[in-house]
């Protein structure tokens, strides 16, 4: 099963406009040519607030940094394109103002959901709807691309998610207690479900022999303050079944992790800072894993699955 959790008729009249984000990309029939590419942005954030300069988080940017995100990635020949999280920083009425912008995107997007758009989907829901769930999964030219949802068990879960809550409150104090660094809050995990799922799909992709990418919000490794809390187990399972790569938002810093043969890439977030605008574009083309970064974002190749990630001067 691709698409795991349908929203339901409430929660989709009470999201509105926002619940088009917990939609699959409508993909293509075929990739463009004869190399996929993909974009990738992360954590636009935006909320009317004022910066808090000090932190360099500039909230209100994104409305005029996310146009000129867009209108770079309409001029690339991209099969699809990825957010990975945090859309918003705070405030329901926030979508009404950055989800227009998203309109101008002449790719197919695919969203992942971020901490923050689950604590402020999750404040419009207002305890009387479950927090809906978003992983799943998509196929293009031998690649399987899987979106797995950080905050399946997390603090932004409420009553109509079960035990989901308490299970995140539970695993976040284990956590502090072994003083483990992703011990934080903001934090979420995946659930026994979804693990499940994860490793159906994994195996799926095996036996029709495609290769797979995977998305997210959580950094999984290696294990730091903006990890997903079971962060470690994730990385095991997606090393294990030789996953290409694992792209993240969530630490603004960005980075690069590479375990067993798996590469673990976080982009720049796009708040941060005045005028920077990072973003970027993945080409895979036979073995070769390549990212070209924008507005300060690194580029990045990986030859094949056996070699490290090099760092490419732009």
């Amino acid at each position: 099963m691709a698409y795991a959790h349908a929203l339901t008729a409430a929660q989709r009249l009470r999201l509105g406009d926002v619940a088009e984000l917990y939609q699959r990309p409508d993909l293509r029939a075929a990739p463009l040519d004869a190399t996929l590419r993909f974009g990738l942005i992360a954590d636009p954030q935006y909320a009317d607030v004022e910066a808090d300069v000090a932190a360099n988080l500039f909230y209100r940017h994104a409305l005029h940094k996310l146009p000129q995100a867009i209108t770079a990635l309409n001029k690339q020949p991209l099969d699809f394109v990825v957010t990975l999280g945090d859309l918003v920083d705070r405030h329901w009425s926030s979508y009404a103002a950055l989800l227009p912008l998203y309109d101008r995107l002449v790719h197919p997007h695919a969203v992942v959901l971020g901490n923050h758009d689950a604590q402020t989907i999750a404040q419009q829901l207002d305890d009387a709807l479950p927090l809906p769930k978003s992983y799943y999964a998509f196929q293009l030219a031998g690649w399987r691309f899987i979106v797995y949802d950080g905050n399946d068990i997390s603090l932004y879960c409420n009553r109509h998610n079960g035990d989901d809550r308490q299970r995140a409150a539970a695993l976040l104090a284990e956590l502090q207690a072994r003083q483990q660094p992703q011990a934080q809050p903001w934090n979420g995990a995946v659930g026994a479900t979804q693990l499940a799922w994860l490793e159906a799909q994994l195996i799926e992709a095996r036996t029709c022999g495609q290769q797979v990418i995977v998305f997210g919000h959580y950094p999984l490794a290696p294990c730091y303050s903006h990890s997903l809390l079971n962060g470690a187990q994730l990385a095991e399972l997606f090393c294990r079944y030789g996953v290409r790569a694992c792209f993240a938002g969530h630490d603004h810093r960005g980075g690069d992790h590479y375990q067993a043969t798996t590469a673990f890439i976080t982009l720049q977030g796009m708040l941060d800072g005045p005028s920077r605008v990072p973003f970027a574009v993945v080409e895979l083309t036979g073995e070769t894993l390549r990212l070209q970064g924008w507005g300060g974002e690194i580029s990045r190749e990986q030859r094949n699955a056996a070699a490290p990630i090099v760092i490419r001067p732009d």
